[in-house]
């Protein structure tokens, strides 16, 4: 006996001579074919639907469960809180170093007096003038080279969940930030161990790792550029 599958005819392929085949205009007013034809498609139209959803819900759902601030390590004395008084009392002191994490957990440590010169930028996601100034900075870095011998370095601080903009990673993320970000603590330890008292907040620390500069407020290209010439190590 053969195990093919019989083929069986149509129910609407011809009968016998004694009636009349079905035309295809017939078929296609159906109008049971047609309300299978329709509930097939509302079907898949309802699954595609549910599967954007729940991918965006796990879209979302995996951004919220980044953690926004983390544990760090602070090592050296603290910058005296920067009040705008002029002379700075931090000038050639040393700066602090300190060991955090990015947003997706690496550790970095920030080691001023490495032989390399760096500014360290402070930003809170709700601070209006934070939001102006960083784009801002990231679209200067994404055009410009910094000088030989300086790295750039953020640090999100003072972060707060019921405030705008939240959360701060995925503001950076939005953002492009080209460079290193790093999360303070709950306690902004970072923050208060260089001295902050409002944001943005910006220090320029010099190779051997002395405060050059301290700027609180934005800053525009033309003085950020000046601030990224002045740290970097002079030439030879």
């Amino acid at each position: 006996m053969s195990n093919r599958p019989k083929v069986h005819k149509s129910r609407y392929g011809s009968r016998s001579s004694g009636g009349s085949a079905e035309s295809a205009s017939e078929r296609g007013s159906n109008p049971l074919l047609k309300g299978l034809i329709i509930g097939v498609v509302v079907l898949v139209a309802v699954a595609v639907g549910v599967s954007l959803l729940a991918g965006r819900d796990a879209q979302q759902q995996e951004q919220s469960e980044v953690p926004e601030v983390s544990d760090v390590n602070i090592e050296g004395a603290s910058l005296p809180r920067f009040d705008g008084e002029e002379p700075d009392p931090a000038m050639e002191r040393q700066a602090p170093a300190f060991a955090a994490t990015s947003f997706d957990g690496t550790e970095v440590s920030v080691l001023p007096g490495d032989g390399t010169a760096k500014v360290i930028g402070f930003f809170a996601h709700w601070c209006p003038h934070c939001q102006r100034e960083l784009p801002r900075i990231a679209a200067w870095m994404a055009d410009n080279q910094l000088p030989a011998g300086v790295e750039v370095i953020a640090v999100s601080t003072s972060v707060d969940a019921g405030r705008p903009n939240y959360p701060p990673s995925a503001w950076f993320e939005q953002e492009q930030w080209p460079a290193v970000v790093v999360r303070d603590s709950a306690d902004q330890e970072i923050a208060e161990a260089y001295g902050l008292a409002g944001f943005p907040y910006t220090v320029g620390v010099d190779a051997d790792g002395r405060v050059v500069a301290r700027v609180a407020g934005e800053l525009n290209d033309e003085a950020w550029e000046f601030l990224v010439d002045f740290v970097a190590p002079i030439p030879g």
